[in-house]
């Protein structure tokens, strides 16, 4: 069974979100360097730096060179890349001299400068990897650019983060945003291939959504005008950044009716809040699975929280 490897990257203050998503994306615990067989593109986080489709490992070099030059692997203008990662760090001259010997069991041509191929070695401990390697890009980052937006939406980032841990890879899962505000984590939903659909009960914020969506060439009417006290349907998960009475004005009391009412719309519920909502949670008859501050830096107090509910 073929074998991958994946390095994470991401600032201090969002380890935690990280290792959430990491649980709900792969089903195990998070670690920063990750052999698994499981098959996630490299773009679908915005927390994954890398991956290596692993053709071969070995804790003797020697023999790794053999597994590789067996393989015969062919491919025009190729690159090998030493890949550093936070558990082994030989040092650079190592790094350098074991790329060009394995580099010569690779068939091709070589272009260091513009290679359309890359081929990656890295050791994790006594290990020592190689495969083709794919590098996170950040296309996440159109959606950032939007016609309508305003200053307390999700930002990008956590908007994906927030599909991730919801969908948990599996497009099959429906989703709804009930306060979709200016619907960008619908976009981020879109854009991973999910059956996802939002509403807002403000006639301008939704209008406004719906041209976010039209502007990157999503049909606009997956968002609509709606009352999610009122709203028919069913889905496997929703996704509530709770109005807190900047844009829209809201009632505490109206908070927890909203939260009420997403029991009866989905099996799943990641919340998200300025405040702690554990007691409100549990009066809905939710079960708190995970509950997490994502924090802008790690020197300020306040944050999101984000909470994951069954």
């Amino acid at each position: 069974m073929k074998k991958y490897f994946y390095l994470f990257n991401y600032p201090p203050e969002e380890h935690d979100l990280c290792t959430l998503e990491f649980k709900y994306l792969f089903h195990e615990n998070y670690q920063q360097c990750f052999l698994t067989n499981k098959d996630i593109d490299v773009n679908t986080s915005v927390f994954i730096k890398g991956k290596i489709d692993i053709w071969a490992m070995d804790k003797d070099f020697e023999k790794l060179k053999e597994k590789v030059q067996k393989q015969k692997h062919n491919y025009q203008e190729f690159k090998i890349i030493y890949l550093k990662n936070p558990i082994s760090h030989p040092n650079y001259q190592e790094t350098l001299d074991k790329c060009k010997e394995i580099s010569w069991f690779i068939d091709g041509s070589v272009n260091m400068a513009k290679p359309l191929h890359t081929i990656a070695l890295t050791k994790v401990s006594d290990l020592w990897v190689i495969g083709y390697y794919h590098h996170g890009v950040p296309s996440w980052k159109k959606y950032d650019d939007k016609p309508n937006t305003f200053s307390n939406s999700l930002d990008i980032r956590l908007a994906r983060t927030l599909i991730n841990i919801a969908g948990e890879n599996d497009i099959s899962k429906t989703i709804i945003d009930p306060c979709c505000g200016m619907g960008t984590v619908v976009l981020e939903g879109l854009a991973l291939g999910y059956s996802i659909k939002g509403f807002d009960i403000s006639r301008d914020i939704s209008w406004k959504a719906r041209c976010n969506l039209n502007h990157f060439g999503f049909d606009g009417m997956l968002i609509t005008k709606d009352d999610i006290n009122k709203h028919q349907g069913h889905y496997d998960v929703a996704i509530i950044d709770i109005p807190y009475n900047l844009y829209t004005p809201i009632t505490y009391q109206e908070q927890c009716a909203i939260i009420q009412s997403a029991r009866r719309l989905c099996d799943k519920l990641v919340l998200v809040s300025y405040e702690k909502m554990d007691q409100e949670i549990k009066e809905a008859s939710f079960e708190i699975k995970d509950r997490i501050l994502r924090k802008k830096t790690e020197l300020v107090k306040f944050g999101r929280y984000i909470y994951v509910c069954y």
